[in-house]
């Protein structure tokens, strides 16, 4: 589905299957970075040597997102981390879910998406409300930490004439 966000020129979209308000649009994203852990051991003449790394360190997926006027959004969020976390008692469940993000060009066409798996939130932002501000859009920050992503590359737009031009060597070839 091309879901075109008007309000820029890329767009970036994210949903889940476990989130009835989607997709979001986001406004902001970083594709995390990960840190590899290398095992440091004495070498020769006390010397330090780094051995090849076994483990890998994702950071946080930290974006901001348009919400709706209504905070249905911000609610749902709300009420997952409440469903989840009982604070009266202590007691937690362990919620957690897959994350999307596709990155689209200006004419719409995807160009990527990013599959995360078993993500979980890990904080949702300040929503800033001020009378003054002329801006009739609200935006949250939200970080999830997963285990791992892969990335999926899109198609990318093919003029019509070079789809006629592949389809014309094709037939000629054959």
């Amino acid at each position: 589905m091309n879901y075109n966000n008007l309000a820029q020129k890329t767009n970036y979209i994210a949903g889940s299957d476990k989130f009835k308000n989607v997709p979001f649009f986001l406004t902001a994203i970083n594709i995390p970075g990960l840190v590899l852990n290398h095992t440091e051991i004495g070498g020769r003449a006390s010397t330090r040597m780094n051995i090849s790394s076994d483990t890998i360190n994702w950071n946080a997926l930290s974006f901001e997102m348009l919400i709706d006027e209504d905070f249905e959004i911000y609610k749902e969020l709300l009420g997952i981390i409440k469903k989840n976390i009982q604070l009266k008692n202590g007691t937690f469940v362990d919620f957690f879910f897959d994350f999307w993000i596709e990155l689209s060009n200006s004419k719409g066409n995807k160009i990527l998406r990013i599959d995360f798996s078993n993500c979980r939130i890990s904080s949702i932002g300040d929503i800033t409300l001020d009378t003054q501000d002329e801006a009739t859009e609200h935006t949250l920050s939200m970080d999830i930490v997963f285990d791992y992503f892969e990335i999926e590359e899109g198609t990318r737009y093919i003029p019509r004439t070079w789809i006629t031009w592949i389809t014309w060597t094709k037939k000629r070839e054959e």
